[in-house]
């Protein structure tokens, strides 16, 4: 089968780095594949395999992309398109109309879509997505949702037909060697957070809980993975709550895993999620997390609280109280492990390929 499949760019984000493994894994076995990234960007930072085509076409606005994105789904003459995010995903549509239809096309969706997250992390409004959703996304052959509770948001707001709304949650290409076991000690704690330094992923929620644990007498140091436009501003922030000594920021990391397995705990405080990478991620190593409770994500993921702790969002007094409860009374790892098992590469490309409507 031939599949090309379309990214807004090959940046650093949970997004990009789920639909590069499954085109590594469709490759694996057999299939075509190409990438068409749109916009500037670098190369990205996760592996990609060298027998997938990889395209950019180097935009500057996603509105761009519509005539260069017909001509590559002219000479591609894909079997499947698969295309990620809007407004991606209203571009794909035109010029794969343009081109005739060729192929299957199936739009992916990795965010809830609300008022806030419209206005916080797409800057527009939520009028205007719905109506671009009813007016085009009818014409797809189906979207996919990397949760249950996006599907629902993308049922709420547009036409399509709940048969061609489908679940299929991200999964890892590859699951660590399993890790010794942590040597949790209260009072000495070493905590990791990995997501985008940007207003959404609320970083601030966390430096308050650990300023309540400091007051507790807890000796804790956290670590945070990833970048962004906020890193300045949380750098001023940990500052101001006499946090510096306690924080350090690494940046962007290619390989999380070796960090996971000398950590005691994931933080996650997180305003919204779609779904959490960093969440699988971690129970895959063994590793206790507490989370926000955001609408869909990581309730699906940890089970409603069955494999690690939800906390109301922006509450930072209830995160330091689970941090401290889930130091005191860890889940077992190998618990934590086989529940990761749940969420494979390998089942999400396979129900990928098996999409037909």
């Amino acid at each position: 089968m031939k599949i090309l499949v379309i990214l807004p760019n090959l940046g650093g984000g949970g997004a990009e780095k789920v639909h590069i493994s499954l085109a590594n894994n469709w490759v694996k076995n057999g299939h075509e594949v190409t990438i068409c990234s749109g916009l500037i960007t670098q190369d990205s930072p996760f592996e990609i395999d060298k027998r997938i085509n990889v395209i950019h076409l180097n935009c500057r606005k996603i509105r761009d992309l519509i005539f260069p994105l017909k001509k590559v789904i002219d000479v591609e003459k894909a079997d499947r398109i698969y295309t990620a995010m809007w407004p991606l995903t209203i571009i794909s549509i035109i010029s794969w109309i343009f081109s005739g239809r060729l192929g299957k096309l199936f739009l992916v969706e990795h965010t809830s879509f609300n008022e806030r997250n419209a206005k916080n992390i797409m800057k527009t409004n939520l009028g205007k997505i719905s109506l671009s959703m009813k007016i085009f996304y009818g014409f797809a052959d189906g979207v996919v949702c990397v949760s249950k509770g996006v599907a629902n948001s993308i049922n709420k707001i547009s036409y399509v037909n709940k048969r061609k709304i489908h679940t299929i949650y991200n999964g890892l290409e590859a699951f660590p060697t399993i890790p010794k076991p942590s040597k949790v000690q209260p009072g000495n704690i070493e905590i990791i957070s990995i997501g985008r330094l940007s207003d959404d992923k609320d970083y601030q929620t966390t430096f308050k809980a650990l300023t309540l644990l400091k007051e507790d007498g807890i000796k804790i140091k956290l670590k945070i993975i990833g970048d962004g436009p906020n890193l300045e501003l949380l750098r001023n922030e940990a500052k101001s709550l006499k946090l510096l000594d306690n924080v350090s920021f690494l940046g962007f990391k290619k390989n999380i895993f070796k960090y996971l397995v000398d950590a005691d705990l994931l933080v996650h405080s997180s305003n919204f999620e779609g779904f959490s990478m960093a969440i699988l991620e971690a129970i895959s190593c063994g590793k206790n997390v507490v989370s926000t409770d955001t609408p869909h994500g990581p309730s699906e993921i940890l089970d409603n609280g069955k494999f690690g702790s939800l906390v109301e969002v922006g509450n930072y007094e209830a995160m330091a109280k689970a941090i401290k409860f889930r130091i005191e009374n860890p889940i077992s790892p190998e618990v934590l492990i086989e529940r990761s098992k749940k969420f494979s590469i390998d089942e999400a490309s396979k129900q990928y390929l098996e999409l037909t409507s």
